[in-house]
């Protein structure tokens, strides 16, 4: 082949490979679907969406989830964050698993007013809004005890509403703590997918190859 020939066809492998490469992360709405619990001192998450599911169980967490006074209008903003280890997280993400998972957590937010019958109950239940931001690294140190983050693999970012059920304490004259609560919810977010630099260098061969195949085409074309 000619030099004139091989300097196009480099710049058109260079090209294609820098463009798979810096191909950025393929982001897809989803329906998110999960429960969660926090207070007494421990907090855990669990959802899917689309194709990941993430399981997070902290040991240790908020002392309480919140206070109020029966008959009084409250606001209650309650996080439950995630965890990271192999004995605390269980994160798959397209069938490619990790117990790295970090980020804000999950945020619940509720404006109610219990009533003095659910404070002789002991338990109430109310409607709550959430939002969510978890990421998902690899794990470089997988399965040696200790975890070492790596590249990100899934970032999930979403909202939606749900329901909180609270423990109640009382604690005199209509006051009383929340020392812990679960949650049910549901809602939509982004799911956003890093594709493996293995991957996208694959891609990148094989546009460069599909390049190649056009380029001796166009080359040893007889003339008309």
């Amino acid at each position: 082949m000619p030099l004139s020939a091989r300097r196009p066809l480099f710049a058109l492998i260079v090209i294609c490979s820098l463009a798979c490469m810096s191909r950025p992360a393929s982001a897809n709405s989803v329906g998110v679907n999960g429960t969660a619990y926090g207070g007494n001192d421990s907090n855990g998450l669990s959802l899917s969406a689309g194709t990941a599911s993430i399981f997070s169980a902290a040991p240790i967490g908020f002392r309480q989830v919140g206070s109020g006074t029966a008959g009084i209008p409250m606001t209650l903003s309650f996080w439950v964050l995630p965890w990271s280890g192999p004995d605390n997280a269980i994160v798959n993400i397209g069938g490619k698993f990790t117990d790295i998972l970090q980020g804000a957590g999950i945020l619940f937010t509720g404006s109610f007013t219990v009533p003095f019958s659910a404070l002789a109950k002991g338990t109430f239940t109310a409607p709550i809004s959430f939002a969510s931001q978890l990421l998902a690294y690899q794990d470089l140190t997988l399965g040696q005890g200790y975890v070492t983050p790596g590249p990100l693999m899934a970032s999930l970012v979403s909202n939606g509403t749900g329901v909180g059920t609270f423990q109640l304490i009382d604690i005199g004259n209509g006051q009383f703590i929340i020392p812990d609560a679960t949650f049910e919810f549901k809602g939509s977010g982004n799911l956003a997918i890093v594709p493996e630099p293995g991957s996208l260098f694959l891609l990148g061969t094989g546009l460069a190859s599909f390049g190649t195949m056009c380029w001796r085409r166009i080359l040893f074309r007889s003339p008309a």
